[in-house]
C-alpha cells in the first residue's frame, strides 16, 4: 500500500477565492492576484493568467470559505495545464492543518 497514492486521493472541493501568489522572479519578489478553484487537504488549484514551472516554490495568501482565518502557505506547483496550476501545501503548521481539514469538512458535508 503506498502512502503516496493515498495522499494524492484527496477529496477536492470546489471553490472559488481570490488567492495573492507571491514569487521570486528575475530576483524581485512579485505578487499575482489569481483564483483558487479548488482545494484539498493537501494543496489547492488555481487559475492565474501566468505560467508558473512545475516545481517552482510559491507563497499563497488567502482565506477559506467559511473561515475568518486568512492563511499564508508555502506551496510547490506540481502539476500545470495552461492557467490552471496545482500547488501542493508545503509544512502547513498544526494550526493552518485545521483551519484546512475542518474546511474540507464543511465542503463536505455541504457538497
Amino acid at each position: 500500500m503506498s502512502h503516496d497514492h493515498a495522499a494524492r486521493r484527496w477529496a477536492r472541493h470546489t471553490i472559488t477565492v481570490p488567492v495573492t501568489v507571491s514569487l521570486l522572479v528575475d530576483g524581485k519578489r512579485a505578487k499575482f492576484h489569481c483564483e483558487a478553484t479548488d482545494v484539498s487537504r493537501g494543496g489547492l488549484s488555481i487559475f492565474m493568467t501566468r505560467e508558473i514551472a512545475v516545481g517552482v516554490s510559491v507563497q499563497l495568501d488567502f482565506l477559506l470559505p467559511y473561515s475568518s482565518t486568512p492563511l499564508t502557505l508555502r506551496g510547490i506547483v506540481r502539476t500545470r495545464s495552461g492557467f490552471n496550476h496545482g500547488i501542493e501545501f508545503a509544512d502547513p503548521s498544526p494550526d493552518q492543518q485545521e483551519v484546512i481539514e475542518r474546511t474540507c469538512k464543511v465542503l463536505t458535508l455541504l457538497s
